[in-house]
């Protein structure tokens, strides 16, 4: 069976979305390939230390650089994954033929977004790490 490729989004995709990218390609890499960008990204920004930190407790290694959303992102993706509904609208908009839900949508929870822990204290970034690896295992039962 053929891989779905998800592209997850958040704003400047050094946070939310490369946890979503690693989580996901931690735990459903069997059946997705998957990618990250911001709607408001620069090229090649390194990872918040406090995402980073979370993930190398967990022994997962990531090699993450920020991307903006692009039609190339776009039109690789079958499925776009957003942190929040802001997000969502801003694909929606730029991108009518897309499949775009939140992350929280599609693991089965309706009307939560993701909050950005950007700027904030461990806890911040521990609280949206379990957001995500919660919601990115109810996607996966469902899926």
């Amino acid at each position: 069976m053929k891989k779905q490729n998800i592209l997850v989004i958040c704003t400047g995709n050094t946070c939310r979305s490369p946890l979503a990218e690693a989580y996901l390609k931690k735990y459903g890499a069997d059946r997705y390939n998957v990618k990250s960008a911001g709607v408001s990204a620069d090229h090649g920004q390194v990872m918040s230390s406090g995402s980073k930190k979370i993930l190398e407790k967990e022994g997962i290694k990531v090699d993450h650089k920020s991307q903006p959303l692009s039609d190339e992102l776009i039109h690789w993706a079958d499925k776009v994954l957003t942190m929040s509904a802001s997000h969502r609208k801003i694909v929606e908009e730029g991108y009518p033929h897309q499949s775009v839900s939140t992350l929280q949508e599609a693991a089965g929870k309706e009307g939560h977004d993701i909050e950005d822990p950007f700027g904030g204290n461990d806890e911040d970034y521990k609280q949206a790490a379990r957001q995500i690896k919660t919601a990115i295992k109810d996607f996966l039962r469902q899926t």
